[in-house]
C-alpha cells in the first residue's frame, strides 16, 4: 500500500505465518535499494518501516535486527554530512542565518507575524554556501473570518459537552456547528472527543484547544474535587497532557473503529469567546487529519 508519505508491504493472509510484517518491510527496503529504485519510493518504504515501531522499537529482537540491517543499507545512500550556511532574506531584510554542521541541529525556523509582513510584492531569497543540500518549506498561515466547518481528511472528529457526572449532552459539533454553545459560569463540564478511523493509523496526535472562558480541571492534584469525574477514555489514547490553552493526547496505533477521550473543564469567565475545533492528525503524515467545526462559546448567567 502506497500513500503520499509511506509505502507498506502487505503480505497475503496465508503467508503471515512464514514471516513478520517488519521483516518483509525491511527486506523490501533492501531489495529496492539494490535495484536502485527511485529515491521517493525508497523513502516511502523507509517511512513505512519506521511507522511499524511501537514505543520506539520493533516488536521482537529478530524484527529489530532485520530493521537495523535495512537502515544500515539505507544510510549508505546518504551523502557526506552537511557543512554549510544558509541565509533567508525577505524584502531585502535578513530573516535568519543558520549553520548546519552534521546532523546535531538538522533544522531551523523563523516565524513572521502578519502585521510585520511587507505590504507590497517582495522577493524571498534563500542563499547557501558550503557543502550539502538545503531543503526548505515556506508557509503562509492565517485565520479565516467567522466560524469554520470541520474537515474530514482521513479521520473524523466530533466534540460533545455535558454537565459533569451526567449523561445528557448539551452540545455536539462535528463537521458543522449551527449555533453558539451557552453555559453558566462556575460550572464543571465533561468534554468528550470521538475519533473515528476506517483504516489502521499510527502515531495519532489529538489536540483540543480551550476557549478563553474555560480552564481544564486536573484531577491528579490532591486539591481537585473528587466528586467530579470525567467519563472513561479508550485505552489506546494515552499520555493526556493539560496545558493552559489546550489538552493533548496521543495514540500509538488505532485500528479501524471509534475512540473516545474525555476531560473536565470549568467555566470561569463570563463573556463570548471563539471555540476552535478539536483536531486529530497523524504525527508523521499531517496531511491525514480530522477537525471538528469551530463555534462560539457564551458564558453568562441564565
Amino acid at each position: 500500500m502506497e500513500t503520499g508519505r509511506s509505502a507498506t508491504v502487505n503480505l497475503p493472509q496465508g503467508w503471515r505465518w512464514l514471516n513478520s510484517p517488519t521483516t518483509a518491510q525491511a527486506e523490501a527496503l533492501q531489495l529496492f535499494i539494490a535495484q536502485k529504485a527511485k529515491p521517493d519510493v525508497i523513502d516511502r518504504l523507509l517511512q513505512g518501516l519506521l511507522a511499524q515501531r511501537r514505543n520506539g522499537t520493533w516488536q521482537t529482537t529478530h524484527d529489530n535486527a532485520e530493521a537495523l540491517t535495512a537502515l544500515v543499507e539505507y544510510s549508505k545512500l546518504q551523502a557526506t554530512p552537511p557543512n554549510f550556511e544558509a541565509i533567508a532574506q525577505l524584502a531585502g531584510k535578513e530573516l535568519l542565518t543558520a549553520k548546519f554542521q552534521g546532523y546535531q541541529k538538522p533544522s531551523s525556523e523563523v516565524n513572521i507575524p502578519i502585521k510585520d509582513m511587507p505590504l507590497s510584492n517582495n522577493d524571498l531569497i534563500l542563499k547557501k554556501s558550503g557543502q550539502g543540500m538545503l531543503h526548505y518549506l515556506v508557509a503562509f498561515r492565517y485565520r479565516l473570518q467567522g466560524n469554520q466547518p470541520g474537515r474530514l481528511n482521513g479521520l473524523r472528529v466530533t466534540r460533545s459537552l455535558r454537565p459533569a457526572n451526567e449523561e445528557k449532552v448539551l452540545y455536539r459539533t462535528g463537521l458543522f456547528a449551527t449555533e453558539p454553545l451557552k453555559v453558566s459560569p462556575g460550572q464543571v463540564y465533561d468534554v468528550g472527543l470521538e475519533i473515528i478511523t476506517d483504516y489502521a493509523v499510527n502515531h495519532v496526535v489529538i489536540t483540543d484547544p480551550l476557549p478563553a472562558g474555560f480552564e481544564a480541571v486536573d484531577n491528579s492534584f490532591q486539591t481537585s474535587t473528587p466528586y467530579f469525574q470525567a467519563k472513561g477514555d479508550s485505552w489506546q489514547l494515552a499520555y493526556q497532557t493539560i496545558y493552559k490553552d489546550r489538552v493533548v493526547a496521543y495514540g500509538d496505533r488505532l485500528e479501524p473503529g471509534v475512540y473516545t477521550l474525555h476531560y473536565l473543564v470549568r467555566s470561569v469567565t463570563p463573556g463570548t469567546f471563539l471555540y476552535p475545533g478539536a483536531e486529530a492528525r497523524l504525527q508523521y503524515a499531517p496531511e491525514e487529519f480530522g477537525r471538528s467545526a469551530s463555534s462560539t462559546l457564551e458564558i453568562s448567567e441564565k
